[in-house]
């Protein structure tokens, strides 16, 4: 494993094996991580880059990371705004942990040619359980 720095405050780890990985940023924590833990976004196909871990301010973590994000995993509570998507040039995708995307600025995300998906129907049974 070797260590880079990504700021004088803060040092990630990676090993070769995930250096040439997509990476994938999760600004917040997803609530789904509470009861699911690391396995909710665990891949050998993608480096996951959660800026929540750190005690950098965004902007500042960002700016050792913005050119290699390739896709942002967005719950309700960290909208992908415009200023965001702008600060990504190489985001491709965004994926929400919620089947709404009201908080992904979905117009931004047209106009770069960015994907948009979100959770679907994988939690409708739950929502229709929990109202009875």
């Amino acid at each position: 494993m070797r260590h880079r720095t990504i700021s004088r405050q803060a040092t990630m780890t990676t090993s070769s094996s995930t250096e040439n990985l997509p990476r994938v940023l999760i600004v917040k924590r997803p609530a789904a991580m509470d009861v699911f833990g690391d396995r909710f976004v665990a891949s050998t196909k993608f480096e996951i880059l959660k800026a929540f871990e750190f005690p950098l301010p965004l902007p500042e973590f960002l700016a050792n990371h913005s050119d290699s994000v390739s896709a942002v995993i967005a719950p309700v509570a960290a909208p992908v705004t415009a200023d965001l998507i702008r600060l990504l040039p190489n985001l491709r995708l965004v994926g929400t942990t919620s089947a709404g995307v009201d908080h992904v600025d979905l117009v931004e995300c047209l106009h770069r040619g960015i994907s948009v998906a979100n959770a679907g129907s994988s939690f409708s049974e739950d929502v229709v359980i929990g109202k009875k």
